[in-house]
């Protein structure tokens, strides 16, 4: 996990030091898209030679009183590294996990780093027409901290859908499918997510979504979420974002904020003479 850290580091560095300035008026490269803050992962790659990083920071709450629990979590990050036209290799961490369940006397604290995903995301569709689709092969691999890694490998297998809508709207969704282990074993998880995008003025631009996750098992009941965010680019290469959101089924946390950055260079891309 160190030497995870230490590349995004790198990756930071290249970005801000890049020949293509971040905070560029016009820059060089396609519309910046970015796979946070919604649950939704876009059905766009970064493109070849493109190194982009995204990062932020979640805090989200659940029960009450003594059964009251406060997660944060830290830097979440997520590296894309474009090898072609429609594929990208994607490297992630949830980061520092910091769990703290209770109050008073009866408080217990669980903190530790968090697993390691690997995985690609490969363009079957480019959006051109209007329509996109992707596919993202992932596993989540047992690196991080004893208290906060499932221990196991885990993979995961997500289908994206993007189309355009009139007046500036999109509409996106994803089917995701993983096989994951916790202290009751190995099982089936589902989910599914519809996201509605809208540009609005000055750069920024608005999201609503839902999203729930439907793990197979008797012990094990559905979570479902509402969200909503901003995001707002920054010279064509970086993005801020914000999101905000709420548990609708009792399995899922009962409210969430979250704030984190986007930022892409081209440092990699084959340079023509």
């Amino acid at each position: 996990m160190k030497l995870f850290y230490r590349a995004l580091l790198v990756a930071f560095a290249v970005s801000v030091l890049s020949p293509v300035s971040v905070f560029a008026q016009k820059p060089q490269l396609p519309e910046l898209v970015t796979d946070r803050p919604d649950f939704t992962e876009s059905s766009d790659v970064v493109g070849t030679g493109i190194l982009q990083l995204e990062f932020g920071t979640s805090v989200e709450g659940d029960g009450q009183a003594g059964a009251r629990d406060r997660v944060l979590t830290a830097p979440l990050a997520l590296l894309r590294v474009g090898v072609a036209r429609r594929v990208e290799l994607r490297f992630s961490s949830d980061g520092y996990i910091f769990d703290r369940l209770g109050s008073g006397f009866g408080q217990t604290t669980t903190r530790g780093e968090a697993d390691l995903e690997v995985g690609a995301k490969v363009v079957l569709k480019d959006g051109a027409s209007g329509f996109g689709m992707a596919v993202i092969p992932m596993m989540s691999l047992p690196t991080g901290t004893d208290s906060v890694s499932s221990g196991t490998i885990d993979p995961t297998v997500k289908f994206t859908w993007a189309t355009a809508l009139p007046k500036d709207f999109d509409l996106s969704g994803n089917l995701n499918v993983s096989r994951l282990g916790d202290e009751l074993g190995r099982y089936t998880e589902q989910a599914v997510s519809v996201s509605l995008g809208h540009g609005l003025a000055a750069g920024w631009g608005g999201y609503w979504e839902a999203y729930g996750f439907m793990p197979q098992g008797e012990t094990r009941a559905s979570a479902w979420t509402v969200d909503t965010g901003l995001t707002h680019g920054i010279g064509g290469n970086a993005q801020l974002d914000f999101e905000i959101g709420r548990g609708v089924t009792a399995a899922a946390p009962d409210w969430f904020v979250g704030v984190g950055f986007g930022i892409r260079t081209a440092a990699l891309r084959p340079r023509h003479r």
